[in-house]
């Protein structure tokens, strides 16, 4: 039986050099394609370009992996309810994980 004729999907690692190419590579998993918002995907794509300027090393696209280190919320009131947590601002969230915002909302790294 081919690979494919079970299910699976290779894996194919191409150079990707823009958000929307990000966030098309991103579309072909469609499990994961209501997983983060366009901004959110776009907003995700400058963090991980920025962290692979600042470490020089290129960072492989890993959606499921990135599914589980990264949820979207639409605000640190949301955020907050979903874990039960008070912060007071994204600084106080900021000093226990990482976080990306963006025009409708904010990413935060699990911790």
């Amino acid at each position: 039986m081919k690979y494919q004729e079970r299910g699976y999907k290779m894996a194919i690692i191409s150079k990707i050099t823009n958000s929307a190419e990000f966030v098309a590579e991103w579309m072909q998993w469609e499990q994961r394609q209501e997983q983060f918002s366009r901004p959110a995907l776009e907003a995700l794509f400058e963090y991980l370009d920025d962290l692979s300027d600042d470490i020089g090393e290129d960072i492989e696209l890993d959606v499921v992996a990135l599914c589980c280190d990264y949820s979207e919320y639409e605000s640190l009131d949301a955020y907050c309810a979903d874990y039960g947590a008070e912060f007071e601002s994204l600084d106080d969230l900021r000093d226990h994980t990482e976080v990306i915002e963006f025009d409708g909302g904010i990413i935060v790294a699990a911790h």
